[in-house]
């Protein structure tokens, strides 16, 4: 009996420890944003910064930080309003364009920031957004 309550014990606890870290972390959207009129100084800089993307974005894997990640089409179409006015093309606001978005796991908005200005996006002057997200599908 007490091997029993000992090992119920040992597996609670092993799960824990495993899961107690992230067991509290919550999902938050990063988008990357550039100017629509944005002009790589090189090509050399741009090979350099798809190694900054990579290392980033495997870093983040290896932490398992990362939950997912998109990079939208520039193709597209926007419906808006009562009259559902469609607009080819993708959406742009305040002359920026969203280049790619990714879902992480953070504890707080505070670490998800921490991770978002690790981000490549600013060698080139882009921008990141973090937005906590919800899971309503559950």
């Amino acid at each position: 009996m007490r091997r029993s309550i000992f090992l119920a014990a040992f597996i609670c606890l092993s799960t824990l420890m495993s899961f107690g870290q992230n067991a509290t972390d919550k999902q938050f959207l990063l988008i990357f944003r550039f100017k629509t009129n944005f002009a790589p100084p090189s090509q050399d800089a741009v090979k350099e910064n798809i190694k900054h993307w990579q290392e980033y974005m495997g870093n983040l894997g290896k932490s398992g930080k990362l939950v997912s990640g998109y990079r939208p089409s520039n193709e597209g179409e926007t419906i808006t309003g009562t009259a559902k006015t469609s607009q080819k093309g993708a959406y742009v606001a305040n002359n920026e364009l969203i280049s790619s978005f990714i879902i992480i796991k953070a504890a707080s908005m505070e670490e998800a920031g921490e991770i978002a200005k690790k981000c490549p996006i600013f060698e080139f002057d882009g921008s990141v957004e973090i937005r906590p997200v919800m899971n309503m599908a559950n």
